[in-house]
């Protein structure tokens, strides 16, 4: 009666660890696919870059896609921040056609200009980056390790 309970408990472990190993792996490939797809890319960061790629006037470091932006490019150390009160850029761009290339800096309350703090590439790389790179295959190796132990407690289990 006991090895009868032990192959049910087995039994249940196994089918409980093959059902969330299914569905760990095809949550782990559907976050995957989303962000490939963009699904996850934050858009704050999105508008910093349509900011300076299309805008003609400098951005209010009060408006949240700003801060963000602060968080990632701080103000260079010299300068304090309640002195600053927009971002604004430097753009050198082709007679004919799209932007060659643009610098990020801040604005004083004096109207001045700090040294720059980020590059049109950088910002490129920065506003197509997820907040969670990671977490899928993450959660992909769960789901195959709850696959794996599956596995091997099936080939036990038939073995005795």
């Amino acid at each position: 009666m006991l090895i009868i309970m032990n192959k049910e408990k087995i039994k249940k472990i196994s089918t409980f660890l093959k059902i969330t190993g299914i569905i760990a792996i095809a949550t782990g490939l559907l976050l995957e696919f989303a962000d490939l797809k963009g699904c996850l890319i934050d858009r704050q960061r999105i508008e910093i870059l349509n900011w300076v790629l299309n805008s003609d006037s400098g951005m209010s470091v009060e408006l949240p896609a700003a801060k963000k932006f602060m968080k990632k490019f701080p103000p260079p150390e010299n300068e304090k921040r309640e002195n600053i009160t927009h971002i604004t850029k430097s753009i050198t761009k082709y007679e004919i056609g799209g932007i060659l290339n643009a610098s990020v800096n801040y604005m004083r309350k004096d109207t001045s200009r700090s040294s720059h703090v980020a590059t049109l590439e950088e910002i490129r790389k920065w506003a197509n980056e997820t907040p969670y790179p990671w977490i899928s295959w993450w959660i992909t190796l769960f789901g195959f390790i709850g696959l794996l132990g599956n596995y091997f407690i099936e080939k036990k289990f038939e073995d005795s």
